[in-house]
């Protein structure tokens, strides 16, 4: 899609924490599922590079959890342009190399590009309860969460090797002059969530490395249900309202990023200007 004037050279459509659930009465899901049909065809209709998905797709109920992926798949399975998805907390109640092979991941934290622009996408769950820790960095960072059980046992960090991918992965777009965007299911900053939903352990360290990058522009994530912004060294640190909790906040319910060389703008499901956030140079 090339740029001309203010048209963008990237538009991928956008939704988070979508907590698709198998469990509730049929009518209602029947709803859900025609909605997120609606908001596929209106992606399509915009042509679209690509569609994000945040996480937490699924509810992850004990009863119902193979079931929701598959119907949630079955809803998603006829869009003809990629999905890009991203693991969160909830999509975890299933194996994670289940989950991978049902969401086409051969890796749970990855990079892909689009035209000048490189997306780094964290797995916020590389080190958590679920998982044992790999080196004595992850140990002191899982210590210190069972020393402070309210950073939330549904939260997770980004563990050592994967820290280490990412500094190359900046790097990488430092030396190619690619603008970064980061995205990970959890918020990384405390400005953007509440004490309920929490946020990534190691959320000052990763917000740290990445706004150091001359080459990141914006971080984009999901989680916490009502949405956040805040501006940090430059850097747009983007929370999206949960799908899951539309009726509370009808102004987002999925949307439509836009970018350009200079800028992002974040639309929702009416077209409406949700962000308007000029990059730094």
């Amino acid at each position: 899609m090339a740029s001309l004037g203010n048209n963008p050279l990237v538009r991928f459509g956008i939704i988070t924490d979508i907590h698709f659930s198998s469990e509730s009465e049929l009518a209602a899901a029947q709803a859900v599922a025609v909605e997120l049909r609606a908001s596929l065809n209106c992606w399509r209709h915009k042509k679209v590079d690509f569609l994000l998905q945040l996480g937490d797709l699924i509810k992850g109920s004990d009863a119902h959890k193979h079931e929701e992926l598959r119907q949630i798949s079955s809803i998603l399975k006829p869009f003809d342009l990629p999905i890009r998805h991203v693991i969160g907390n909830h999509c975890l109640a299933l194996p994670r190399q289940e989950l991978m092979a049902a969401l086409g991941l051969q890796t749970p934290f990855y990079t892909f590009t689009a035209k000048e622009f490189r997306f780094i996408v964290l797995d916020g769950m590389d080190l958590s309860v679920l998982r044992k820790p790999e080196t004595e960095e992850e140990r002191q960072i899982l210590a210190w969460f069972y020393a402070h059980p309210e950073v939330h046992d549904y939260c997770g960090a980004v563990g050592t090797l994967q820290k280490a991918w990412l500094q190359g992965e900046l790097q990488k777009a430092e030396h190619t002059g690619e603008k970064v965007i980061i995205v990970c299911h959890f918020p990384l900053l405390p400005e953007t969530t509440d004490q309920k939903h929490g946020l990534l352990w190691n959320h000052r360290e990763i917000a740290e490395l990445v706004s150091s990058s001359p080459a990141v522009r914006a971080c984009i994530s999901g989680h916490y249900h009502y949405g956040g912004y805040a501006l940090y060294n430059s850097i747009h640190f983007v929370v999206l309202p949960a799908f899951v909790n539309r009726s509370e906040h009808p102004r987002f319910t999925c949307g439509t990023v836009e970018l350009q060389s200079e800028r992002m703008v974040v639309r929702n499901q009416l077209d409406e200007k949700l962000y308007d956030l000029p990059f730094r140079h």
